[in-house]
């Protein structure tokens, strides 16, 4: 016996329904993937610059050091090293916003680089 008209259409509303459902939580599958991975490249660069930055205070007072033993004055080598560094960061306060805004949206399109590519 064939099907009628209201059985089609209650047939494909449910269809509909279902297909609408799928595809909402395959979104919600995306969404959640591409936030795990934003998350783990934000982390990963916290880590870095956490180890770069020990790094870069391990090596000033390195050079602390051996300037204050060259001058026969530790605390002059300290004070050599606090004036480099706010010549440094006078330098980037002046000319360094081209520099840090291009390496920020290199950081950020290298995340939603990652974020729009499907892995296979």
């Amino acid at each position: 016996m064939p099907k009628k008209f209201n059985q089609h259409v209650d047939d494909l509303s449910a269809d509909t329904q279902e297909y609408i459902e799928s595809l909402i939580d395959y979104y919600k599958l995306d969404a959640f993937k591409k936030s795990a991975k934003a998350v783990s490249a934000l982390l990963r660069f916290l880590a870095f610059t956490g180890i770069f930055l020990l790094f870069f205070a391990f090596l000033l007072i390195g050079l602390a050091l051996l300037i204050g033993n060259l001058l026969d004055n530790i605390y002059l080598g300290f004070f050599c090293m606090a004036l480099l560094n706010l010549i440094i960061m006078l330098f980037i306060l002046t000319n360094g916003k081209k520099l840090i805004d291009k390496i920020v949206l290199s950081f950020f399109a290298e995340i939603f680089k990652d974020l729009t590519t499907e892995e296979e």
